[in-house]
């Protein structure tokens, strides 16, 4: 999941030096269509192991503080996902389907929404880890 939001970041990136090329960006947006999916499966896979984790113990790591800090930050982790950049990586491609590949001020708007929600994400992924 970690891996695929800095693959997502990177990949936003260079959607934004590429806005303005005729097929590039719409390749890159095919691509980066299939990021949610592999990013689902990494937040299925992180909880499972989670509860794997209290099932395996009998729940001792239930009890323990660092513990309940670190599934409420996945938890953060996973609602910021469905929240914010859901709905940031869905204005963006209905603009991008009305307006073309211009770069327009409401891009530039979207554009900052989404450098704050990789920022937010990546600093909870180093919170969980550490």
């Amino acid at each position: 999941m970690a891996g695929i939001t800095l693959a997502d970041y990177f990949a936003h990136a260079t959607l934004w030096r590429t806005l303005g090329q005729a097929e590039q960006p719409a390749a890159l947006l095919n691509f980066m269509a299939r990021f949610p999916r592999i990013a689902g499966i990494g937040a299925a896979v992180l909880i499972c192991t989670g509860f794997g984790m209290m099932f395996l113990t009998h729940g001792v790591f239930g009890e323990q503080l660092w513990f309940r800090i670190k599934f409420g930050l996945v938890i953060l982790l996973i609602l910021n996902a469905l929240v914010e950049g859901r709905r940031q990586s869905g204005k963006l491609h209905k603009l991008l389907a009305a307006s073309g590949t211009f770069f327009t001020a409401e891009m530039e708007m979207i554009k900052s929404r989404l450098n704050r929600f990789h920022l937010v994400q990546l600093l909870l992924f180093l919170l969980i880890i550490f």
